[in-house]
């Protein structure tokens, strides 16, 4: 943000420098006896208010230096109808050194918008509910105990990937080889959040916002804690706009406490505006689940002798629970492996209830409105 600025405070600066501000401004000239020289770069011409006050060096409006994080450098903030809006370069004030008009915050930070309570401008968030998967890994071992040992041999027989339970014959293993079979976990997926339907296209704002950013300096106001906003005085902009700050990025965002009674105003307003293109999803929060319901898994998976699931040729079946890991089938020595079938015993899949897909507000923090 320092570096978008600073192009135009230098260009701001040395056209006030240059121009030797002092004779134009009010009390306390160039020539004066307490300001030799001044109007050159590193030393501006005093400044004084039409009420006569002291304003520092600064040609602008002095405001409190922004100290909230993560929020822009002090601006002009418009609120009005869209058909109303201005733009950022139109906002022009006489050159001080050519005297020809010249735009004084040609930098649009933001273009906002309002909505309303209840208005839908974000797609909407549903989940998928999860699913069972049925084991994707079985293999036979030597061993009589699924044991992993150096004298077992491990065969694999998996089933066809996304299997449905329906008889399958990976091969043949030899009956030297089946001692035991192992079977995998089952696999269980939780619910999957998406945006159900495109971004509606959003009706018209009742309020549209626009943010204008021009040359900001420190250390030029009679308080050295305040910011100088060059060219931004209440004489070059009309009483729409507003002096204000900000947040780079989106969320609600506390603004600085109100002022004490008689202590100078804080950009302490807090209002809530939104981006204006509702189809890029950072603009939305992000769609999400919560499981209301958990969901249950539990399997039966059997092994046969032969390739075709016969009654007869059954080995064993075993068990497999879902959120309990994997199982092992326990066969008499004998037979070989030839083919596998499973059901489910319980299926239920988890429910779910989704979240997210509201617009994602910019906070922006101004100082009071003036009393009428």
């Amino acid at each position: 943000m320092r570096s978008r600025r600073t192009r135009w405070l230098l260009r701001s600066l040395g056209a006030l420098a240059l121009a030797g501000l002092a004779g134009t401004l009010g009390a306390g000239g160039c020539g004066d006896d307490d300001w030799p020289s001044c109007g050159q770069l590193w030393n501006p011409c005093p400044v004084v208010n039409p009420d006569g006050t002291s304003n520092g060096v600064c040609w602008g409006k002095c405001v409190p230096r922004v100290g909230l994080p993560s929020f822009s450098d002090p601006l002009l903030f418009w609120i009005g109808p869209e058909e109303s809006e201005p733009s950022c370069e139109d906002l022009v004030a006489d050159d001080p050194r050519t005297g020809e008009p010249q735009s004084f915050v040609p930098y649009t930070y933001a273009r906002l918008r309002s909505v309303e309570p209840g208005q839908k401008v974000c797609g909407n968030c549903v989940c998928d509910r999860g699913a069972c998967g049925l084991p994707r890994t079985v293999a036979a071992n030597s061993s009589s105990s699924c044991q992993q040992t150096p004298e077992a041999t491990n065969t694999p027989f998996n089933p066809p990937r996304n299997w449905d339970g329906r008889c399958t014959s990976p091969g043949t293993v030899p009956s030297s080889q089946v001692g035991s079979i192992w079977i995998g976990p089952i696999s269980e997926s939780s619910c999957e959040p998406r945006v159900q339907d495109a971004p509606p296209v959003p009706e018209g704002p009742s309020q549209v916002a626009v943010a204008c950013l021009g040359g900001v300096i420190d250390n030029y106001c009679p308080n050295f804690v305040d910011s100088c906003m060059l060219n931004q005085q209440e004489a070059h902009v009309s009483p729409e706009w507003r002096y204000c700050t900000v947040a780079e990025e989106p969320g609600v965002r506390n603004c600085e406490a109100p002022a004490a009674p008689g202590d100078p105003p804080q950009f302490s307003d807090r209002l809530l505006f939104y981006e204006r293109d509702f189809s890029d999803p950072r603009n939305c929060a992000p769609c999400g689940c919560v499981t209301t319901t958990p969901g249950r898994c539990d399997a039966r998976v059997s092994a046969y002798a032969d390739r075709a699931c016969s009654d007869s040729a059954l080995l064993g079946t075993a068990e497999v629970a879902g959120g309990e890991g994997d199982a092992c089938l326990y066969v008499e020595r004998g037979p070989a492996l030839g083919s596998l079938s499973a059901e489910w015993e319980v299926s239920e899949l988890p429910g779910c209830t989704p979240f997210g897909g509201e617009p994602h507000p910019r906070t922006v923090c101004c100082l009071p409105e003036p009393e009428e």
